[in-house]
């Protein structure tokens, strides 16, 4: 595990680490506040429906049943009805009224299957078709009661008027415009609550993948100015994994998480706001389950963390040994090694697999027991709200709005707890990028020498001391001279450091002792990317670029198709280049594995020549080639180092022997330094080395 996923992992949200977040999502910020404004207004389209709904039910659909005031003026209203020369008015209406005339009397409007009552006085408006005796005579009805005399009182009979369907149509006039005034409020809510939701996930979206954009090229160019020595302690597949899937981990909290909190909270503190202003005693009914729901939260939430961790780790193992394995693809298949790589792999995978399983789990118990919760709290709102509708303590739109805010109610409670965990992953992620960007383990570039004109070629170490880490030394006081334009070999066992000089040169590392000079001038105070580039080196191993030839010579640069063919013509590259049908607009695959190794060295060479360094490092450039692309090599060697400071490492003596200078190295030192003549006369290591391969030479 690594050791700052130990650290913060268990913090939900880090205030440091989103401060340091800032700087991203600064630039954005006008956009946030539309999201954050465009959340509100949604909330508020989603908290207004219910109530639309119990308006229309309550006010219009079954309002019709409240007590209706009766007047001989009209009340100054528009909900005055006007009826045979009076006026009605329901009595809620009334009550809203700055001055009213006298009241003469109460009626109330009811309907049956078959008739249509204005009834002398109130009854109770639960009042149903199995619940009365109805007796007409002519216009006129005697209406009897039939439940107890606890509910209805000792007055159980009325009498009033029967309506025609007409007559009956006047008094629902303000209710059928009331229905058709609340449905557009309705229908505009809707679209509103529509238009609200796009642009906050639009601008949310496009907040998260700015901020992961410029959040993933600043890694990226961070990740490339990191010096050799931080790959060599971290494996790539970590590396991919924060580069994507932290980074995936953050994008998510901006999309679901951000605004997320804002909407869940404020739909949580609105739905219980008008709950308890619609009804407080049902609202505490529902309100009863909070605590169950708070403590199943918890637990859920405590679990989930401990899986996620582990999932996590899982999945950087993964990428790790992929990356690992898709790399080493050929040595596994000419060891015949895939069923132990498998074997390999599939313990990784099922790891990550069981803390999936254990996820869904806890999932598969989090999710049902939420839901039972909701329906416990549905069934105690149907059993108690149900009675006292029956008794006329609460209304049915009240019924019906409590029912959808119920579940208004629920949602923030379930969403609160899974966004928890993805503000968790989030930190975590968060805090592995910033640790890679935190890291200083790269080449100070701070030059006190600004140069404009390439470099001569004059190289000088001067007694350097150099070693990748403190328990081993790998260069021990190495000094030496290259003239410009000269042409010097360094040979060696393995491990004597004849590929840390040319590492050193190009200031892949810095070296804890002595100076290194160009042209006289300390490399240290050198421009790190000037230094480069008059530096070309041409290692045995060739990485080419997935894309075409011409891409994989010029690596972007600027350069016409005449500059790119006249390089690879130079170097002989296009005697292989010239007969795909694409020529330089062939596609290579990754690494060129469609090429041999000796037309990927040609290419090599050709990117090499492309940039016309002044100093050329030849890393064991003609190992392993066949005979006839080796006369190629050679023969672009020799055209490649003319007039140009060059540095050759090699095993094979026979291609080195025309070398100006030869530096014998031996566990880091130098230990014999001359030409190819005067080291065999010398008679010491070199002498040996070449002995040892003419015999082996001999023999073969």
């Amino acid at each position: 595990m690594d050791h700052f996923e130990e650290k913060k992992l268990n913090k939900i949200v880090d205030f440091k680490l989103l401060k340091r977040l800032h700087k991203y999502t600064k630039p954005f910020y006008w956009i946030l506040v539309i999201s954050i404004l465009a959340v509100f207004l949604s909330s508020a389209a989603d908290l207004l429906r219910p109530y639309l709904t119990k308006v229309i039910i309550d006010d219009y659909v079954s309002g019709y049943k409240d007590e209706m005031l009766v007047s001989d003026k009209p009340f100054d209203s528009d909900y005055n009805i006007e009826f045979e020369g009076y006026n009605y008015i329901r009595e809620k209406y009334y009550l809203e009224l700055d001055t009213s005339p006298v009241i003469l009397d109460t009626k109330q409007l009811l309907k049956t299957e078959e008739s249509y009552l204005l009834v002398d006085g109130f009854i109770a408006t639960q009042i149903g078709d199995t619940d009365f005796d109805l007796k007409t005579s002519g216009d006129n009805f005697t209406l009897t009661i039939k439940e107890s005399s606890e509910l209805y009182g000792n007055n159980n009979t009325y009498k009033g008027r029967l309506l025609t369907h007409e007559e009956y149509k006047v008094f629902r006039e303000n209710d059928v415009s009331g229905i058709i005034k609340i449905t557009i409020i309705l229908l505009l809510t809707l679209v509103l609550a529509f238009a609200f939701s796009y642009i906050q996930t639009i601008s949310l979206n496009y907040v998260g993948q700015k901020v992961i954009y410029n959040m993933r090229e600043d890694l990226f160019n961070h990740i490339q100015h990191l010096s050799m020595s931080y790959y060599e302690k971290n494996p790539i597949g970590r590396l991919v994994t924060r580069v994507t899937n932290d980074m995936n981990n953050i994008n998510e909290m901006y999309a679901n998480v951000v605004v997320g909190f804002i909407k869940d909270f404020v739909i949580l503190f609105g739905t219980m706001v008008i709950m308890v202003r619609m009804d407080w005693k049902l609202s505490l009914l529902c309100f009863s389950t909070l605590p169950i729901v708070i403590f199943v939260s918890f637990l859920f939430r405590k679990y989930i963390r401990a899986v996620q961790r582990v999932i996590k780790l899982k999945i950087a193992e993964i990428n790790a040994t992929l990356s690992e394995n898709i790399s080493g693809m050929k040595i596994i298949q000419l060891f015949n090694k895939e069923k132990h790589m498998g074997e390999t792999f599939d313990d990784v995978n099922t790891d990550h697999l069981n803390a999936w399983l254990r996820e869904v789990n806890i999932y598969a118990v989090f999710r049902p027991s939420m839901n039972l919760i909701y329906s416990m709290t549905l069934v105690l709102l149907i059993f108690f709200g149900g009675n006292n509708f029956l008794k006329g303590a609460v209304e049915l739109g009240v019924m019906v709005a409590f029912i959808t805010y119920i579940q208004q109610y629920f949602r923030p409670i379930f969403d609160l707890s899974e966004k928890f965990n993805i503000m968790q992953a989030a930190m975590a992620s968060l805090e592995r990028i910033l640790m890679i960007l935190d890291d200083d383990e790269k080449i100070e570039n701070d030059p006190t020498i600004l140069l404009d004109v390439p470099f001569k070629g004059d190289i000088e170490f001067e007694h350097v001391n150099f070693s990748y880490n403190s328990d081993e030394q790998i260069l021990k006081d190495v000094s030496f001279k290259i003239n410009a334009g000269e042409t010097v070999a360094i040979v060696g066992a393995t491990g004597s450091g004849k590929t840390t000089i040319t590492s050193l040169i190009g200031r892949f590392y810095d070296i804890q002792s002595g100076c290194i000079k160009i042209d006289g001038h300390p490399i240290k105070e050198t421009d790190l990317q000037f230094l480069r580039s008059q530096i070309a080196v041409v290692l045995q191993d060739v990485f080419l670029f997935a894309g075409s030839i011409r891409d994989n010579i010029t690596l972007g640069e600027d350069m016409s198709d005449e500059q790119v063919k006249d390089v690879a013509t130079f170097v002989n590259a296009s005697h292989f280049i010239d007969k795909f049908d694409e020529t330089y607009d062939y596609i290579l695959t990754e690494k060129g594995s469609t090429l041999s190794a000796g037309q990927r060295q040609l290419l090599s060479f050709a990117r090499a020549l492309a940039f016309d360094p002044s100093i050329l490092i030849l890393d064991e450039a003609t190992s392993n080639i066949d005979t006839e692309t080796e006369l190629l090599i050679q023969d672009a060697i020799t055209k490649l180092i003319r007039n140009r400071t060059t540095i050759i490492i090699a095993h094979r003596l026979s291609t080195i022997q025309h070398a100006n200078k030869i530096i014998v190295m031996h566990k880091g030192e130098i230990c014999e330094m001359g030409t190819h003549q005067e080291l065999l006369e010398h008679k010491g290591r070199y002498y040996d080395l070449y002995l040892l391969q003419y015999q082996d030479e001999q023999v073969s």
